[in-house]
């Protein structure tokens, strides 16, 4: 290992990890290099060019990179944002300094863009001698760290069994210290709340290396344009944004947690948490968020807020490791006797679909609250999924595809597994002759129609009884339910039983 010198500095690499606090891996490098570590940004062009790229969920993401950028230089430290794919940016670093960083540090991602990409990076650094380390963060438990005892598969397909496996390692010694290694940043972030300046724990930042790069090409910082340009492209408010905000949230959240079972389903009560933003692009992960609330005594069997938010937090790691050991479920069916459905696939009906004008009143309010907020209430989204899939007979990766387009939350292995739950055609699946009547769903879910009357106005003065039905009046129903139930049956029964 490089002996740290005056001149040594280590970098860390940001990528879906955007706080400070609790943040192992920068942690890390900040001991080696003793407090000299620089913290660096790459965007990608592959990446802002994915056709699943959203604008609203990027100028989240930009104003999530700027309260970081604000942070490091209130602690010394620094961020540098660079308009290069991270290959040719660490490169193009390393050809312009006198001396090459001692030590690099990153946070693992799953997803197999990144697992290709992180093992190209490992072979660049291994060849300039740079000593490289990465920690978990943004899952609690990752996917080498549960497998099935059994050789018939080497990872669980059925979520139940995995949450019972998973439930037992979270109890751990191991994971345990994890979560209690989390303590610290808690203190940190209730200090921030308070307004209290925080130790300057960082003793470098990217100008004093300016001088003496070799390079003379512009090394302008990129954030600041890239912010503006998206402006641009921008049509609905974001929210706060950055690891401060997002502890804010969680102690917004944690009088309702009590509740949370009973209210979590219904789209007028303000009974979710909506940290799955912010778990996106890591200003707050599963880890930190458990270090905060006190689950001592809580029990996945148990029928409570508490127990129930946990199961949530754990269906999320579920669909992280399914991706994980079936990378190919990102393009294609997780049961594979579904990969050749025969969707109808009417453009008429997406765009209708999309635009909130079905004529079915749930389905058009939780449209229209995702194309005005970039969110939408998670009962509605498996409403919405299932309507598309079961009752308009349109590929659910039209549908995953507009939600990544639309989401400020969106991501990429809960995005899947939800849609392929509601499809039927993924891991522990909606059984597939369980077709959600859309009706009744609003009836039981918005019994008053409150949700409904925000989202869609047309139907204000509908009665309570009145709102739920499709022939309500404000726009022709595209689709008959009944009919369309019997159609999806059959398309699934067309093809034989199999394992997948």
């Amino acid at each position: 290992m490089a002996e740290v010198t005056l001149e040594a500095f280590g970098v860390h690499w940001f990528r879906r990890d955007l706080r400070v606090s609790g943040n192992l891996a920068l942690k890390w490098n900040l001991q080696k290099t003793q407090g000299r570590t620089l913290g660096v940004f790459f965007f990608d062009s592959k990446f802002l060019s994915r056709p699943d790229f959203s604008h609203h969920r990027f100028g989240f993401f930009l104003q999530s990179l700027k309260a970081l950028k604000t942070e490091l230089r209130q602690r010394g430290g620094d961020l540098w944002v660079i308009d290069k794919p991270p290959e040719e940016g660490f490169k193009w670093i390393f050809s312009g300094v006198s001396q090459l960083p001692t030590h690099v540090s990153w946070n693992r991602d799953y997803e197999p863009f990144a697992r290709a990409r992180d093992a190209r990076m490992l072979q660049l650094f291994d060849k300039e001698g740079i000593q490289v380390h990465t920690e978990r963060d943004h899952l609690v438990i990752e996917p080498h760290e549960l497998v099935k005892e059994s050789s018939d598969s080497p990872f669980y397909k059925v979520y139940t069994p995995f949450a019972k496996k998973w439930g037992s390692i979270f109890l751990g010694q191991e994971i345990q210290k994890r979560i209690h290694a989390q303590k610290e940043a808690l203190e940190e972030l209730e200090k921030r709340d308070r307004g209290q300046e925080l130790e300057r724990d960082f003793r470098l930042r990217w100008d004093s290396l300016h001088e003496n790069f070799k390079s003379k090409e512009n090394v302008r910082d990129a954030l600041e344009d890239f912010i503006q340009e998206n402006q641009k492209r921008l049509t609905i408010p974001l929210p706060p944004a950055g690891s401060l905000a997002a502890f804010r949230a969680v102690k917004e959240f944690l009088p309702k947690l009590p509740r949370y079972l009973e209210d979590r389903d219904y789209p007028a009560v303000s009974g979710t948490s909506k940290l799955s933003i912010y778990f996106k692009n890591g200003s707050l992960t599963p880890a930190l968020f458990l270090s905060y609330v006190d689950l001592a005594g809580t029990h996945l069997s148990q029928k409570n807020g508490k127990s129930q938010f946990f199961k949530e937090l754990i269906w999320r790691e579920f669909y992280y490791h399914i991706l994980y050991h079936r990378p190919e479920v990102e393009n294609e069916a997780f049961l594979t006797r579904y990969k050749d459905l025969e969707w109808s696939n009417q453009n008429r009906w997406f765009e209708a679909w999309k635009r909130g004008q079905t004529g079915y009143p749930i389905v058009d309010a939780g449209m229209r609250q995702l194309s005005t907020t970039g969110w939408m209430h998670n009962r509605v989204r498996m409403i919405v999924a299932s309507f598309l899939t079961k009752d308009l007979l349109i590929d659910w990766q039209w549908g995953e595809k507009y939600f990544m387009n639309q989401l400020l939350d969106g991501d990429l292995a809960p995005n899947n597994g939800g849609w392929q739950w509601a499809a039927s055609t993924g891991c522990d699946p909606q059984p597939y002759f369980r077709i959600f009547n859309p009706t009744l769903q609003g009836k039981k879910f918005d019994p008053r129609g409150e949700y409904i009357r925000k989202f869609v106005p047309e139907l204000k003065k509908k009665s309570d009884k009145e709102i739920h039905q499709p022939s309500s009046g404000y726009v022709e129903p595209i689709v008959d339910h009944a009919l369309q139930r019997q159609r999806a049956l059959a398309l699934f029964r067309k093809l034989p039983p199999k394992n997948a």
